[in-house]
Order: structure tokens, then C-alpha cells, then sequence
């Protein structure tokens, strides 16, 4: 499937593919592309669903890294996959698939496993109407983070808030990604990390609420890989740090060969 995306810098470049978490999109990333764009080709998809990308019938974690398989093999020289949540998981199953696979992988702040309690709200959450705003104000207004707690500067989040609703045929706002997203498939970080052959880093955000320390740990020590922390942010890390995080992404390139 087709992605809409964002590039920055040379395409002669090494490419790195920047993957974004569920429910957001590629701006995610306009913050850390700045420090990276003269040594990289930065490519970040909207996956399917979100942000200027195509709805579709079915979002399995598969049809992502399929997506993104796609998406690869326009390259012609090895890439590098930097993923945050969904991404990182979505990278790491691009990995383990063996098709397409990035000559490194960073993972940042995924995931470990699912609790069932929160697949369930997911699930009711997927089946309800989006949200209508009279106003794109009223929209920018009522738009909130999830995890919800985060240092990122008030005019980011609200540029993010703003690229993700559009304007309707009835002059009211709602929003772009398709809410059957949400009814992910249970997140199985562990198990899938024992089929990876790339080399893997692992980031973690100190105060982060979405990835364990001690899940972490275990994920390092199964892709034999280092563990970062990154401290004073929450989940957030592209717009809460993106200047410490860029130059962590840029270490991982340059120590993986890019």
C-alpha cells in the first residue's frame, strides 16, 4: 500500500525509515529531523490509517510491515529503522520477518506486552464515531496526548493537533486516522525478538509509564543490544527531547556503520 511521507535531506544519503506510534503521524518527527537531515535521507510514513495515508480494510501488525516492505525496497543500499511504540514494534516485526530486513533497528520506548484490560478499551474505543468539532480551535482544544503526562512544549503538541483532523463536507472538523485502528493485536515484544538478526538498540524514557525497566532489560539482553535511558521524559521522546534523541539516533547510525 502506498504511504503518504515526509523526507528531509539528500536522497543520496544513508536512508533511516522513522516510524511513529499509534494514533499520531510523521509530524511527530518534524522536531528531530533538523539535527539529522545534512547526514541522513529521513523517511517518515504515515501508516495506513493515520495521518495522510489511506484508510484500509485491515490493520494487523503484518499488513504494517508489509507497508513498510514496500516502502524499503525503493532504496537501494541498506536503511536503518528507528521506530517510537507502535513503530518500534512494527520496525521490530520487519525484522523478524526476514524479508525486507533494516541493517539496524532502533526501538524506542514500545511496548513489552498487552494487558488484556487494555486491549479491551482499545477495542470499545475502535468502534465508536470520531470526533466532530465545529471548529478546527474546538478540535486543537480538546486534543490530548496519550500517555497524557509529557514536558513537550505547548506550541508542539498544538502544530500535531492541528495535522490531525480535516475539514468535512459541512464546514465541521474530525479527525484523520481511522479509529479501527485501535483494535490492535496483542503486542508480543519478547517473543518476537528472538527472530531478530539486526543489530538493536533500545531506548527507553526514564519516567515513561509505556515501557518497564525491567521489560526493557530483558528486551536488550534478547537482541544483545544496548539499553539507553533517556532521563526527565515521559513517553513522548520525539517532543519532549528531540534534540538528546536525535543525538542518540545519530551515535546508533554512526556505531551500526551509516
Amino acid at each position: 500500500m502506498e504511504m503518504h511521507c515526509r523526507t528531509w535531506g539528500d536522497p543520496q544519503n544513508p536512508p533511516v525509515v522513522l516510524l511513529h506510534a499509534l494514533a499520531s503521524h510523521s509530524g511527530w518527527w518534524k522536531w528531530v529531523a533538523p539535527y539529522l537531515e545534512k547526514e541522513y535521507y529521513l523517511v517518515a510514513p504515515d501508516f495506513r490509517g493515520h495521518g495522510q495515508s489511506r484508510r484500509a480494510d485491515s490493520y494487523g501488525y503484518d499488513d504494517y510491515a508489509g507497508d513498510i516492505e514496500e516502502l524499503a525496497g525503493k532504496f537501494d543500499r541498506p536503511y536503518a529503522i528507528v521506530g517510537h511504540s507502535m513503530g518500534g514494534y512494527v520496525g521490530l516485526k520487519v525484522a523478524s520477518r526476514g524479508i525486507r530486513p533494516p541493517s539496524a533497528l532502533l526501538i524506542a520506548d514500545m511496548k513489552i506486552d498487552s494487558p488484556k484490560e487494555e486491549l479491551a478499551g482499545l477495542h470499545k474505543a475502535s468502534q465508536k464515531s470520531g470526533r466532530i468539532y465545529d471548529t478546527l480551535q474546538d478540535a486543537v482544544a480538546h486534543y490530548k496526548l496519550l500517555p497524557p503526562q509529557h514536558t513537550a512544549p505547548t506550541d508542539r503538541v498544538e502544530q500535531l493537533a492541528r495535522e490531525c483532523f480535516h475539514e468535512q463536507d459541512d464546514g465541521r472538523w474530525g479527525e484523520h486516522f481511522d479509529r479501527r485502528t485501535l483494535a490492535i493485536e496483542k503486542v508480543e515484544s519478547l517473543s518476537l525478538a528472538e527472530q531478530v538478526n539486526s543489530p538493536t538498540w533500545i531506548v527507553r524514557a526514564k519516567e515513561s509509564p509505556v515501557m518497564p525497566a525491567e521489560g526493557a532489560r530483558e528486551l536488550a539482553r534478547i537482541v544483545d543490544g544496548p539499553l539507553h535511558e533517556m532521563d526527565g521524559a515521559y513517553h513522548h521522546l520525539p517532543l519532549e527531547a528531540p534534540e538528546a534523541f536525535a543525538a542518540l539516533i545519530r551515535n546508533f547510525m554512526v556505531e551500526n556503520g551509516f
